[in-house]
């Protein structure tokens, strides 16, 4: 019975201890809050006190594992001076979200469709690249707890001369090098442009020499970025340690290196892993001299070749990546491998040993059908939003041609990422558009009773929120401003009204008129670009 009564005052303390443990890192998380210049007192504590832009890497140093940091929209840099040595990094244990609208009390009110609005530059000094910081973001040991999610990460230059940390990562610098050392974030919902480096432009993973560099990569676009020798979007440099992210969702376009690997080098020579596992992702428009998308590297440092370089694409699409040497699409070197399945992946001018190891289940080689392959982020210029070109037209044979083990719920824009049975090959879930919404608020004269309020018209007794009905027509742009579609429908006393239109009018631009049987026909004064399925215009502002 002692011995009985011992042991369950163990089992309290301990239950007590993991309590008072859960306790201390749940119930007093804080969200610090940033706009550009601050507001209010600028303790962060509310967007009406936000924390002002210059002191954003000092507040996430100070936060605590459960903290989140939200970032209102607008432009935030490295530092407001020209050391090209400082940068931002991430936390372990803290969030950092960005593109809020500066109102938000939940995180789920936080809006994105209409793309990433919070940008984190390295753009310094004079204008352009060349002093700009070298890099954005740069992290050390860190886990999968430290998020970053819903910015664009932008500018960096890294052109310094190359050696174990120098010239590597302009976007994003995870350096895990070093025995025991570990650097591996979870990046989502980001986009990482325009960033130069002599390796890895866009991210840089270093588990060099015993470290680990393995981050989570997911819905996040890297494009438009520079390598002056290798891995233009991304480098997985394993040499003697181990760098294999997960990278799920993803689009890597018009990225470029001028030698090896357009979009991504994997490099895991002196008996490293350089094994990333990459699922629904698409390699498009990327270049180099060779290997214009990836490159597989088991090569040693002083010669001879060992380790791993099996990078592995599944539910992916490889297209139009081109080169001036060997490997249009991937370049094998020291007897690495490269590893795809249920891939549409153009294998012309891929000769031997730059072919694909093992089963090729699934894959096939035919132009996928994507609806503007020249114009990535679609015609608003704003990736994540839902006219970005590299979705599948209802005739790619990418649709329904995937493999559906293990891959997530949502794709890149967060939509649903099985529509049918089979899921689709690509970042974007083909979605079939049947309407396009058009949000209209407006007050009716006579009808206005005061501060956002109209009578009720229509039906006052049956049913006193209906105001009345308006007719709204979409006119071209051009002369003589023809009639394109025409909807019918009610408003209610606040003056908001919703008008379904066909998809048709999707990517094109229209005038809006108003008709009303006791109004003047009112007319936008400008076009309206219909490029999301939801838009909204509002007559009542100035």
């Amino acid at each position: 019975m002692i011995g009985h009564v011992k042991t369950s005052v163990k089992l309290k303390f301990a239950f007590l201890l993991i309590l008072l443990t859960w306790i201390s890192t749940t119930s007093f998380a804080i969200t610090r809050y940033f706009t550009p210049n601050g507001s209010g007192n600028l303790s962060g504590t509310s967007w009406i006190n936000s924390n002002r832009g210059d002191s954003l890497q000092s507040v996430i140093n100070s936060s605590a594992v459960g903290d989140e940091v939200w970032v209102a929209a607008g432009t935030y840099r490295t530092t407001t001076g020209i050391n090209r040595t400082i940068s931002f990094s991430m936390r372990n244990g803290v969030a950092i979200y960005g593109s809020f609208s500066g109102n938000e009390t939940l995180l789920s009110q936080r809006i994105t469709t209409n793309g990433l609005t919070s940008i984190l530059s390295a753009e310094i000094g004079i204008p352009g690249i060349a002093d700009n910081s070298y890099h954005t973001i740069q992290n050390t040991g860190l886990n999968n707890t430290a998020v970053i999610d819903g910015f664009i990460i932008r500018d960096a230059n890294d052109n310094r001369v190359a050696t174990t940390t120098n010239g590597l990562g302009g976007g994003i610098y995870n350096n895990g090098s070093g025995a025991g050392n570990v650097c591996s974030p979870t990046i989502r919902n980001c986009v990482i442009i325009n960033n130069q480096a002599v390796f890895g432009a866009g991210i840089f993973n270093s588990g060099y020499l015993g470290g680990v560099s393995n981050p989570l990569i997911i819905n996040c676009v890297i494009a438009f970025n520079t390598a002056t020798s290798g891995g233009g979007g991304m480098d997985n440099f394993a040499l003697s340690g181990t760098a294999s992210p997960t990278i799920t969702n993803c689009v890597f376009y018009f990225n470029t290196a001028i030698q090896r690997a357009g979009a991504m080098y994997c490099w895991g020579g002196n008996n490293g892993n350089a094994n990333p596992v990459v699922l629904n992702t698409a390699f498009v428009n990327n270049t180099a001299a060779d290997g214009g998308a990836i490159v597989s590297d088991r090569l040693n440092s002083g010669g001879g070749s060992s380790g791993n370089s099996n990078p592995n694409f599944r539910n992916c699409v490889f297209w139009v990546n081109t080169v001036s040497g060997t490997g249009p699409q991937f370049l094998i070197l020291g007897g690495a491998t490269f590893s795809a399945t249920y891939t549409d992946i153009n294998l012309t001018g891929q000769n031997p040993p730059h072919t694909i190891s093992g089963a090729t289940t699934g894959n096939f080689n035919a132009n996928p059908l994507f609806t503007n392959i020249s114009l990535g982020a679609g015609a608003d210029n704003s990736w994540l939003t839902n006219d970005d070109g590299l979705q599948l037209q209802n005739s790619s044979p990418c649709i329904n041609a995937g493999s559906n083990s293990g891959v997530p719920l949502t794709d890149i824009l967060n939509n649903n990422r099985i529509n049918n049975s089979t899921v689709d090959m690509g970042a974007y879930e083909y979605t079939p558009i049947s309407s396009v919404l058009l949000n209209i608020k407006m007050y009716i004269q006579g009808f206005y009773t005061g501060p956002g309020s109209m009578l009720a018209v229509a039906e006052p007794i049956t049913n006193p929120n209906l105001c009345d009905t308006i007719t709204v027509e979409l006119h071209y742009t051009l002369a003589p401003y023809g009639l394109a579609h025409t909807v019918t429908n009610t408003i209610d006393i606040n003056g908001n009204g919703q008008f379904v239109f066909p998809p048709s009018i999707l990517n094109q631009s229209f005038y809006i008129a108003l008709k009303h049987r006791n109004c003047i026909e009112t007319w936008s004064k400008n076009p309206l670009l219909f490029n999301n399925v939801v838009k909204s215009f509002d007559f009542t502002a100035p």
